[in-house]
């Protein structure tokens, strides 16, 4: 297919299917075997405010200090507001790693995405309607973020059909690039729908949703582990928060602490 994400040159790729730790605090606890697989799409879903670009790159960051590689493919927030944010709000210095290769920050035109789509599905009825779209990644990336599912559908201007036709072809995509990869949905900020066509909770290997709930008179966060193919995991609300300077912490109650004792 011409379109999509792929690497410069023609890096072979071995698939390998060793768990790599999430390693944002305490997660990798609520999970059976304490990470996940290579090849893994995980979709990361809450409402506004929830905390998903943090999580992600949270995650992203710590794997990059234990000497992997990550892309951050981005439909919508400036990079530069992005690095802004993580630095100023969590010290993480992404220009020094961009620098040093090990993280790119990429951003895309998601409506060009879409043209590239229906070029490619007139194409094949014999009518190509504009030049294919690519998004090219500098390097072979163990983490790839892709922000978000919500300003990609959007762009597709309601054309389930098509919008569906590149899901797909993007979770298969992704699973052949033997990295765990991230993708970010939007939701209500107490969601029954975890994403805009159905389709995508389907396809991920693991649903993690974030949630950030009135309580009283304040907002409370707190995340559920909704499906994870790999291995058994926690299954109730686990609190969280958003500490400056460090990232997430997350809090494990004695509920919790009783359950991941169940597994042993």
């Amino acid at each position: 297919m011409p379109f999509g994400i792929k690497f410069k040159g023609e890096e072979k790729i071995t698939p390998r299917k060793e768990l790599l730790p999430m390693r944002i605090d305490n997660f990798d606890k609520l999970l059976e075997k304490g990470g996940v697989e290579r090849g893994s799409t995980l979709m990361v879903a809450g409402g506004c405010g929830a905390g998903k670009s943090t999580f992600c790159m949270d995650s992203v960051y710590h794997s990059i200090l234990e000497g992997e590689r990550a892309v951050y493919i981005t439909f919508e927030e400036q990079a530069s507001k992005l690095r802004k944010h993580m630095l100023e709000n969590f010290n993480w210095d992404m220009d020094k790693l961009e620098k040093e290769n090990k993280f790119a920050l990429i951003r895309s035109d998601p409506f060009k995405i879409a043209r590239s789509v229906e070029a490619f599905l007139a194409e094949r009825k014999g009518d190509l309607l504009v030049e294919v779209q690519e998004i090219q990644l500098p390097f072979t990336p163990d983490r790839i973020i892709i922000d978000s599912l919500s300003a990609l559908s959007v762009a597709f201007m309601g054309n389930v059909e098509n919008y569906r036709y590149y899901i797909r072809y993007m979770f298969e995509m992704l699973e052949k690039y033997d990295s765990v990869n991230y993708i970010i949905s939007e939701t209500t900020s107490d969601p029954g729908v975890y994403s805009r066509s159905g389709i995508e909770e389907f396809l991920s290997d693991g649903v993690i949703v974030l949630y950030n709930k009135l309580v009283g008179n304040r907002r409370e966060r707190s995340l559920e582990i909704l499906k994870m193919r790999c291995c058994d995991h926690v299954k109730q609300l686990v609190p969280f928060k958003l500490v400056s300077g460090k990232g997430v912490s997350i809090e494990l109650s004695k509920e919790v602490r009783e359950e991941i004792a169940g597994w042993k």
